[in-house]
């Protein structure tokens, strides 16, 4: 009933004591499409009907208000915020903005049953199919995601939202050639769009290219600040202020935009404390109820001068050196502010059976100005005992996901190791391509054990097994704040 006095341009009023006979009447007898057509007609005919324009410019407020929290670092005022704006009305910005939010504040599994609920009552919106296929190739479901975006670019070639999450999978998935290619292919046809650009420079990133990441940088903070987006240029700005021979910022004369849309859901992240330039250097993850992260020492080993970690929710912490074991190539790290509210430390399986089925949680190759959301890949572990050093073989690419640091886990939640970036040495082994599959390799998660001090063993609380495995959603929620990027800088 609402919806068809919506799509008649109107907003409803509060009811009568008049209007509430034909509603009830309505609810318990289900009548036929006349009569709900004739209660409609009396209901759009009653006083308190107002124009559309003074909700319309209420949720307008409300979005801008709920965006600002988010680049602000407040996502559950965000959520509420366009919870507001929903309820004045239907809103494909609103509620793929409370979509966006609950990702944000690291509710996955609400995030995905809201965005199938947003992705069914706006088909028409490609923002939505967008949001709701990136969302997909998190959780490790990539084909059909790419498959989905894919048969939507048939129909809308020139949506920007479209191709921003198909590049963005595909680069994160290390289909750089591919991204490169679609990308071009799509600013040659279309106007200057900051999110594109953005995403042509995490291309050339990703392929090597560092000359063209200055380029397409520059060209997506012209952009932005074109379209009034200041927010999002400022990092960029900063970063190429960072760079040797920096000329003096472009001058732009930024106007507000025309409306407040649905970006791409790129995510909003606290901005890195930075005086110098900055890496990312690989993955980590948090133990000790928030007080250390482990890593790989050679992300830290190039002299860092800086060390910043930075979780799934955008929260950055400052991090010093508190151990290295080089011979196993593992460094520990102590956060002076620990992070709230992350999980304990799994359990820790000592020996992976072969062939057991496992999950690698991590970020894709970046940089200290792009941030994102985790992955997971799923694999399969081929060689539980291969060189020496308690390392293990998996099965395949982990595609991006592969980034020195990051965790590997079994369907149970367990810990079973920490993945080797692919440029890493091994142990006891003098070719990769040797061996069987040529997959990616962890350290098993038993050496581990001796890099966490006691003590903090001791505060550990260890994971108990479990009867009913968590779902991958489950599991993406409780990983998304405990598993950090690390960021150094020289």
């Amino acid at each position: 009933m609402v919806r068809l006095i919506r799509r008649a341009g109107k907003r409803p009023p509060p009811l009568t004591p008049m209007m509430e006979f034909p509603l009830m009447a309505f609810t318990l007898n289900k009548p036929a499409p006349r009569y709900l057509a004739l209660v409609a007609g009396l209901l759009l005919a009653a006083p308190g009907f107002a124009d559309p324009s003074p909700a319309e410019a209420v949720i307008q407020d409300l979005v801008t208000r709920a965006q600002a929290a988010m680049a602000s670092g407040h996502p559950q005022q965000a959520a509420e915020l366009y919870d507001k704006a929903a309820g004045f009305g239907e809103s494909a910005a609103a509620e793929i903005g409370m979509v966006r939010a609950y990702l944000q504040a690291g509710e996955f599994r609400k995030t995905i049953a809201f965005a199938n609920l947003v992705a069914a009552e706006h088909p028409d919106v490609n923002d939505t199919a967008a949001l709701l296929a990136y969302l997909e190739d998190r959780e490790g479901q990539t084909v059909p995601a790419l498959a989905k975006i894919n048969a939507a670019l048939q129909n809308h070639p020139h949506d920007a939202a479209l191709m921003g999450a198909y590049s963005e999978i595909l680069i994160d998935r290390m289909a750089v050639p591919q991204a490169l290619k679609e990308l071009d292919a799509w600013i040659a046809k279309n106007p200057p769009h900051g999110d594109i650009y953005r995403l042509r420079a995490r291309a050339a990133l990703a392929a090597g290219d560092t000359e063209a990441v200055a380029v397409w940088r520059r060209k997506a903070a012209q952009a932005y600040e074109a379209n009034g987006e200041l927010d999002a240029a400022k990092p960029l700005r900063a970063w190429l202020a960072r760079l040797p021979g920096a000329t003096p910022p472009d001058t732009a004369s930024p106007t507000p935009p025309a409306a407040t849309t649905s970006r791409w859901p790129a995510p909003y992240f606290a901005a890195l404390p930075l005086t110098t330039n900055a890496v990312t250097s690989g993955n980590g993850f948090v133990v000790d109820q928030g007080r250390r992260v482990i890593t790989n020492a050679s992300l830290i080993s190039n002299g860092a001068k800086d060390i910043w970690v930075r979780n799934g929710l955008g929260e950055v912490r400052a991090a010093q050196v508190e151990k290295v074991l080089p011979d196993q190539g593992l460094a520990l790290l102590r956060l002076p502010q620990a992070y709230p509210k992350v999980w304990s430390l799994p359990g820790l399986m000592p020996m992976p059976k072969q062939l057991k089925f496992c999950f690698v949680f991590g970020y894709p190759v970046t940089d200290g100005v792009e941030a994102g959301y985790p992955l997971v890949a799923p694999s399969v572990v081929v060689r539980p005992e291969v060189g020496v050093g308690g390392l293990m073989q998996m099965s395949g690419s982990l595609g991006g996901a592969d980034n020195s640091g990051s965790p590997v886990f079994d369907p149970s939640g367990q810990l079973i190791g920490m993945t080797l970036g692919p440029h890493e040495p091994l142990k006891g082994i003098t070719n990769r391509d040797s061996l069987l599959g040529k997959g990616a390799f962890a350290v098993r998660a038993e050496a581990l054990r001796a890099l966490v001090p006691k003590t903090a063993q001791a505060r550990t609380k260890r994971g108990k097994a479990q009867t009913v495995n968590p779902s991958v959603e489950e599991l993406y929620e409780k990983l998304q704040p405990a598993v950090v990027q690390v960021v150094v800088a020289n």
